[in-house]
């Protein structure tokens, strides 16, 4: 249960590498890989509680109000030193990237907006839930190297990428660095209190 918990969560990021790498596009990966992943996710958390798997649920309830207190240290970050840096790049404008590639839209588009900001919140529920899977009530400067990681992962990425190359780097790099230690330290934070907890004493 714990590993298919583990697969299901990375379909999220799935949909978008394997776009990226050319073996299908985004609307249909989300459709038949994405969104089933999402419903066995949450199939397994229903499972779990009626069998007593108590800690399989603590840690998937942490990784999820830790996935949306993570995004909102993201996204303030984002949008704070973008305006420090003044800089021409939106902050989010991989957001809106993400939607085109979903709707097949421009992605200054509403329906590219709404789409990407849907893929993005889906992506930092499931990284948070990864982490919360592994790694339990571990000390919250882990949840740092997991964001960290995440912006590692993406930089090597991004600038290789035809689809999301930012324009300007440096800015793109600083914004995105410490967006991503924001997102890990407030994951962390919340999955080691939270599952530092008796699963049984949170749960019931």
């Amino acid at each position: 249960m714990f590993f298919l918990a583990f697969a299901a969560a990375t379909t999220s990021i799935a949909a978008l590498l394997l776009h990226l790498a050319g073996f299908t596009r985004m609307p249909y990966t989300l459709s038949f890989v994405t969104l089933p992943g999402m419903v066995i996710l949450l199939g397994i958390r229903i499972r779990a509680g009626h069998a007593g798997r108590d800690t399989i649920v603590q840690r998937l309830s942490a990784g999820f109000v830790g996935g949306i207190l993570g995004l909102g240290a993201y996204n303030l970050v984002r949008w704070i030193i973008g305006l420090i840096l003044a800089a021409d790049l939106s902050p989010f404008y991989s957001i809106y990237i993400f939607g085109s590639l979903i709707t097949g839209q421009t992605p200054d588009s509403s329906l590219s907006i709404l789409f990407g900001w849907a893929y993005h919140i889906s992506n930092g529920i499931t990284f948070a839930i990864i982490y919360a899977l592994f790694a339990g009530a571990a000390r919250w400067h882990y949840g740092l190297l997991w964001g960290l990681a995440l912006e590692v992962a993406m930089l090597a990425i991004y600038p290789s990428s035809t689809l999301l190359r930012p324009p300007a780097l440096m800015p793109f790099v600083t914004i995105s660095l410490v967006a991503h230690a924001s997102y890990g330290v407030a994951i962390g934070l919340y999955v080691q209190r939270r599952c530092s907890l008796p699963a049984k004493a949170v749960l019931r």
